[in-house]
C-alpha cells in the first residue's frame, strides 16, 4: 500500500512538472521572435519524423539519422542560438561532429580533380617512342628541348619518360666521373680556388694545381684579386718548357 501511494506521488509530481514546463514553454513563445520559433518547430518536427520513421520500421531505440536529418541540424546550428536546447534526441556534439564532417565533404568536393590530366594524342606519342629509339643517348629533357623547337606542344619531361622507349641491353653505359678519374689518374691534373680569411677581414684566394698521380702540389700562388689574366699567368708558371698533362680537371 505504501509503495502504491509512493507511486502515486511520483506520478503526480512528474505530471505536475511537466504541465509547469509546458506552461513555461507557451507563455515563453509570446516573448519571442517568428525566426526563432519556426527553427524550433522544424528542429521538433524533424525529430518526430525521425521518431515515427523508427516506430513504423520497428527499429532500435537508438534512432538512426539520414543525411537530410543532419544536414538541416547543420545548417539550424548555424542560424538559430538556441538549437542546443532543442536537440532531444542527439547531443549537441553529435551535431558539432555532423557539422565537421560536412565541411570536410564540401571541401573534398570542392577541390575534386575536374577532368584531369589532358590525354597525349597517339602522334605524339609515336614522336617520342621514334625519336628515342633513334637517339639512345637522349634524355626526356632533351626530347622535351627538341620538341619545343620542332614547334610541338609536348607534355612534361616525366610524361615523356613514359613513352620513351626502354632498351634491353646493346648499349655501353657511360662511365661515371669517379671511373673516369681512375682511368686517367696517371695522366691528369686537377686546379681549384679556396679562400682564406685574414685578420684584417680580408679574403685571399689560394690557386692550387695538383697531380692526381701523385697527389703533390704541383704549383700555388695568392692573390687578393683574382683576374683571368693572372690565371694564365699562373698556368704558365705551373707548365713550363712544354711539361703539361693530357687532361686538366678544373
Amino acid at each position: 500500500m505504501k509503495l502504491f501511494l509512493l507511486w502515486v506521488v511520483l506520478e503526480s509530481l512528474e505530471f505536475g512538472w511537466q504541465a509547469v514546463r509546458y506552461a513555461l514553454i507557451f507563455v515563453s513563445a509570446f516573448f519571442r521572435q517568428r525566426a526563432s520559433l519556426g527553427c524550433e518547430m522544424v528542429a521538433m518536427r524533424s525529430q518526430l519524423t525521425v521518431c515515427k520513421e523508427s516506430i513504423r520500421q520497428k527499429r532500435q531505440p537508438h534512432p538512426r539519422f539520414h543525411p537530410a536529418f543532419r544536414l538541416l541540424w547543420v545548417l539550424l546550428s548555424r542560424v538559430w542560438t538556441g538549437w542546443k536546447s532543442a536537440a532531444e534526441l542527439m547531443k549537441p556534439k553529435t551535431v558539432l561532429q555532423w557539422h565537421e564532417h560536412a565541411f570536410l565533404q564540401w571541401w573534398r568536393w570542392k577541390s575534386r580533380r575536374k577532368g584531369g590530366r589532358p590525354t597525349i594524342r597517339q602522334e605524339m606519342r609515336a614522336l617520342i617512342r621514334r625519336l628515342s629509339r633513334e637517339n639512345v643517348l637522349w634524355s626526356a629533357e632533351t626530347i622535351h628541348g627538341h620538341l619545343v623547337l620542332l614547334g610541338f606542344d609536348p607534355p612534361c619531361p616525366d610524361t615523356i619518360r613514359k613513352y620513351m622507349v626502354k632498351h634491353k641491353g646493346g648499349t655501353d653505359k657511360s662511365q661515371t666521373w669517379l671511373t673516369f678519374l681512375r682511368n686517367h689518374l696517371e695522366v691528369s691534373w686537377a686546379m681549384d680556388f679556396f679562400t682564406v680569411p685574414t685578420l684584417r677581414f680580408q679574403i685571399l684566394y689560394i690557386f692550387v694545381i695538383l697531380n692526381h698521380s701523385r697527389r703533390q702540389v704541383v704549383h700555388f700562388a695568392v692573390t687578393a684579386h683574382p683576374t683571368m689574366d693572372w690565371v694564365i699567368q699562373q698556368l704558365r708558371e705551373a707548365m713550363p718548357f712544354g711539361q703539361q698533362p693530357k687532361l686538366f680537371v678544373p
